[in-house]
């Protein structure tokens, strides 16, 4: 149940994004191939935290670092149903989950602290 006094409200998750898994299927030579599910849409809070550039491979790479806000979702035991191994897909970019937090303890939000330009 929200609280009347909850640091966020629905009215503050304006921007859909996707949040997508890693999976493996077996490639029918003993091995297996990973690749990205479809993926679940979430209605989320986006607010960009903060921007960077680094030097890599003689050129420059930016880096984006972003928290997303959303409803919490868990598993039967409680735990957040999204982790780190996930990806988000936001406008066409993907971001990779650096972690999730139960924002209050009492599962209602979940802060996931994204990362584009960096690998998973």
């Amino acid at each position: 149940m929200v609280k009347c006094c909850s640091k966020y409200n629905a009215r503050q998750l304006r921007q859909r994004i996707t949040i997508q898994s890693k999976t493996q299927t077996t490639d029918g030579m003993g091995g297996f191939t990973e690749a990205w599910s479809a993926g679940d849409e979430v209605w989320a809070m986006w607010t960009t935290m903060s921007g960077n550039e680094r030097v890599k491979a003689m050129g420059i790479e930016p880096t984006l670092s972003v928290k997303a806000v959303i409803r919490f979702r868990g598993n039967d035991d409680g735990a957040p149903y999204y982790s780190a191994a996930d990806r988000v897909i936001y406008r066409g970019r993907k971001y990779n989950i650096r972690s999730i937090a139960d924002v209050d303890g009492m599962q209602d939000w979940l802060e996931l602290m994204l990362a584009e330009g960096e690998p998973s």
